[in-house]
């Protein structure tokens, strides 16, 4: 009898083990964001000028330099669902900017988005910060009374979700301009495009604006978040910063998707 239970009480122990340590893990991230929205608010007033400069500096590279290819993916993405969407839905203009509503306000863009600025900027803040540690320089900062906290995640964890909100904005606003464009050139329709614009903003809900700003600005402070804490994790090897890029790209990766997930079914069922 005991040996036939031992392989179930094994694979519950098991089972169990990694609950505990993927609590854990999550805990420490929100703990980490946490006291990094306390250091932007309340401790913003004792924050050194460099820490500032690094702050405009990251906003520079996660959005500003992401645009030229998040434009092109928009303008793919707009053109894509617009011709398809007019095309199947040719006689119910309500319906079509119901979808553009739905499909790229609501899911495409937001997600499209931080999956652009994961793989451009979130693997990136791994290596940099992994490299850092691995050779020391964050120990040298500490040593050097500068607070690695303060002037290597706190730029980093605003950055990136001040950054996703804008790219987010970005790629909405280039993926329907030239989704009607599209739309006028490839199919015949006689709404034109004030008339569209004005439709699609009527769609517009209190709700959408709410859910847009929850699937942007936390997931960019989850994003980074993840990334910080798998580079300051990495080490003691320069052969483990790789490891620690590819854990933190797969997990800020899963984070979003199980964020989008939650934030869309509360969405649909309120």
């Amino acid at each position: 009898m005991a040996s036939v239970l031992a392989l179930p009480r094994i694979t519950l122990a098991a089972v169990g083990a990694r609950v505990i340590w993927w609590f854990g893990y999550v805990l420490q991230i929100a703990t980490l964001i946490g006291h990094g929205l306390w250091r932007l608010t309340f401790g913003y007033g004792q924050m050194r000028s460099v820490t500032r400069g690094v702050l405009v500096r990251q906003v520079l590279f996660t959005a500003v330099e992401a645009l030229p290819f998040t434009g092109m993916i928009a303008a793919i993405v707009g053109a894509s669902v617009m011709v398809q969407a007019q095309m199947h839905l040719s006689g119910s203009p309500d319906m079509v900017g119901k979808l553009l509503v739905l499909v790229v306000i609501r899911e495409l863009g937001p997600l499209v988005t931080a999956f652009i600025l994961i793989g451009r900027s979130g693997t990136a803040m791994v290596v940099e910060m992994g490299n850092m540690r691995v050779g020391g320089e964050i120990d040298a900062l500490d040593h050097a009374g500068i607070d690695p906290f303060e002037y290597l995640v706190v730029p980093r964890l605003f950055g990136m979700a001040v950054s996703l909100v804008g790219v987010a904005v970005f790629f909405i606003s280039v993926a329907v301009t030239t989704g009607l464009i599209s739309g006028a050139l490839l199919v015949a329709t006689e709404t034109n495009a004030l008339e569209f614009i004005d439709l699609l903003a009527r769609q517009l809900s209190w709700l959408d604006f709410l859910a847009f700003f929850a699937k942007t600005f936390f997931p960019g402070l989850m994003i980074a978040g993840i990334a910080c804490y798998e580079g300051m994790s990495a080490g003691p090897h320069v052969t483990d910063v790789p490891r620690a890029a590819t854990r933190g790209t797969v997990r800020a990766i899963s984070a979003l998707f199980i964020w989008n997930v939650a934030v869309s079914a509360m969405l649909y069922l309120a």
